[in-house]
């Protein structure tokens, strides 16, 4: 296993109430007893609402931060929080609202740098950086300087720096966050590229939806601190997918008093003779019979409600 995390616990001591002179702290549990194993070369998408606990786990797998006592996590084999060199040089981190480039140089030198700290060879650096570049549309960003570019072009570079010593286990924190459509299409393509490519192990951290369902297969889900979910995307999709969209076009209404009925018991809504509405799963059959006594339709549409409406249902429950 490239990640396990058993009996994962993370306390914080956090302010108390006002204070006048001095502060009165409390204890605050963010992350409850999570346990979960990540395989080599897994896409794993880590969601949660603000607050579940998603910065926290990634911070504590990339050894930024050390977890309650008790607490059994290895990556790649080590104790992440010891921070060692080999351990470092296997990973790679990208916080979104975080850069890893010189301001006032252009990328080429941050990248220069990244080369000596994690002692790359000359002949795979090159290669490497033409490699990525290409991938990445950004040949012409690497004698730019970074002041310079827009967020877009950075962000291209950010992951160029962050992919540059081939790591085994990459932690990516919102690295869509902020991006124009082309930009996040680019993005998302290069990820499931050098994921296929080359293996490399990828959680990601994010509230886009669109990435998840491109990239992801499996997710992770937090909600309060606590893991609510782990498996496949695709299976929370159908497990908390309870209701359906429909939508049907009226051509002519076959019987007034029926037709009033199925309004009132399905909660539709007529617009201009489009009727619209959720109805349950369990109601799908029962419904059509009963539009179909009602009314002569024109169309009948019914779909599965998208991801971004599941998880925003199971956030608020």
């Amino acid at each position: 296993m490239v990640i396990s995390v058993k009996n994962l616990n993370k306390t914080f001591n956090v302010p108390a109430g006002r204070w006048l002179f001095l502060p009165k702290w409390k204890k605050a549990k963010v992350l409850k007893n999570i346990n979960f194993a990540i395989r080599k070369g897994e896409f794993v998408a880590l969601l949660g609402p603000n607050g579940a606990g998603k910065t926290t786990t990634t911070k504590i797998l990339s050894g930024v931060l050390v977890p309650d006592e008790g607490s059994e996590v290895s990556v790649l084999g080590y104790t992440p929080w010891q921070r060692k060199e080999a351990f470092l040089k296997r990973i790679g981190v990208l916080f979104g609202n975080r850069s890893a480039l010189e301001f006032d140089v252009p990328a080429m030198d941050t990248l220069l740098l990244f080369k000596e700290i994690y002692e790359l060879d000359e002949k795979f650096f090159k290669k490497r950086v033409k490699f990525l570049s290409t991938l990445l549309g950004a040949e012409q960003l690497l004698e730019m300087p970074v002041r310079k570019m827009s967020f877009g072009q950075r962000m291209r570079v950010e992951l160029l720096a962050t992919f540059l010593h081939k790591p085994e286990l990459v932690l990516l924190d919102e690295p869509t966050i902020g991006l124009d459509p082309v930009v996040k299409n680019d993005v998302r393509r290069f990820l499931r590229k050098i994921n296929e490519l080359e293996k490399t192990t990828i959680i990601l951290t994010t509230h886009n939806i669109q990435d998840v369902e491109y990239l992801c297969e499996r997710s992770l889900l937090l909600k309060n601190g606590e893991l609510v979910w782990d498996g496949p995307t695709a299976e929370l999709k159908e497990k908390y997918a309870t209701f359906k969209h429909v939508e049907a076009v009226v051509a002519r209404v076959k019987n007034k008093r029926k037709a009033s009925a199925v309004m009132k018991k399905y909660k539709l809504k007529d617009t201009e003779n489009v009727l619209r509405g959720k109805i349950s799963r369990k109601q799908q059959i029962a419904f059509v019979r009963d539009l179909l006594s009602a009314y002569q339709l024109a169309s009948l549409n019914i779909r599965e409600p998208e991801l971004e409406e599941i998880l925003y249902k199971l956030y608020n429950e």
